[in-house]
């Protein structure tokens, strides 16, 4: 059950908490020991400009699904968290109709079917300002742009991660979603 609050009533700031079980529906094709999301909430500001619609999480990577432990948070892990966060936060703007520019296309039955071939990354950038604790930090993901055409959506989006002391990453993505 989503959990619904109010952060700033005089901006008409909205915290949504993400299920669990519809965080685990949209991370189904990670497989366990790679699924570092372990928790999200959505901030929603009172208008409906996409770049009010914010999604934050709990990350933890235990252990590297792909290499031994190097100490740190890599470009690799970040795109993977980037994903994590990119398909929850697209999952609930298409569950709750946010982004008109997806609506026509796509409800939860086609973001599921579709989730892996159709949301492409067409350009990433990250920088590390400061080695990152990879096992236990946070993440926010938004967007600073969308533009529709007749075959695709490309959104442009930024995303963040530190941890509890001074470990930062940023990044800019640019994703495709095709048109179903």
């Amino acid at each position: 059950m989503s959990m619904l609050r109010m952060v700033d009533p005089l901006e008409n700031v909205t915290v949504t908490d993400i299920d669990d079980g519809f965080m685990n529906e949209v991370l189904k094709p990670y497989f366990n020991h790679s699924r570092y999301l372990k928790q999200a909430w959505f901030q929603q500001s009172g208008n409906s400009d996409p770049q009010g619609l914010i999604m934050n999480g709990e990350f933890s990577i235990p252990e590297s699904c792909y290499i031994d432990n190097t100490g740190h948070f890599n470009a690799v892990e970040f795109n993977i968290c980037f994903n994590q966060i990119c398909y929850v936060h697209l999952a609930h703007c298409i569950k709750n109709a946010l982004i008109p520019e997806l609506s026509d296309d796509y409800d939860m039955e086609t973001f599921f079917e579709k989730q892996l071939p159709n949301v492409l990354i067409a350009k990433l950038t990250s920088s590390y300002q400061s080695q990152l604790n990879a096992k236990h930090f946070y993440g926010t993901y938004g967007i600073n742009s969308i533009k529709k055409t007749s075959t695709c959506t490309f959104i442009k989006t930024y995303c963040r991660f530190h941890d509890d002391a001074n470990g930062r990453s940023k990044g800019e993505v640019t994703l495709a979603v095709l048109a179903p």
